[in-house]
């Protein structure tokens, strides 16, 4: 596997690590190969264009894949490519 993209420095809040109880490297390599999860066509077509100019990267998983109700995490990575977080999303 080879990533499309630099992630730069891994981060996570304390609320994704809390939701997850796991250090969620999965999720990081799967946005980092462009499988962007449950993202929305506009968030897809946003990537594309992030992509060809360093712009903001943004994928979304479930926390639990079998339980929709516990909600998601988000994995972005910031403009230029600096810093990729994983957090909680918030309704």
């Amino acid at each position: 596997m080879q990533t499309n993209f630099l992630l730069g420095t891994l981060k996570m809040s304390h609320r994704a690590r809390k939701a997850l109880r796991r250090e969620p490297y999965d999720l990081i390599a799967r946005h980092a190969i462009n499988e962007h999860g449950l993202i929305s066509e506009r968030e897809q077509k946003q990537n594309e264009l992030s992509m060809k100019n360093l712009g903001e990267l943004v994928s979304r998983y479930r926390v639990d894949p079998t339980d929709p109700k516990k909600g998601t995490v988000i994995v972005k990575t910031s403009v230029s490519w600096r810093e990729t977080t994983v957090c909680l999303e918030t309704a």
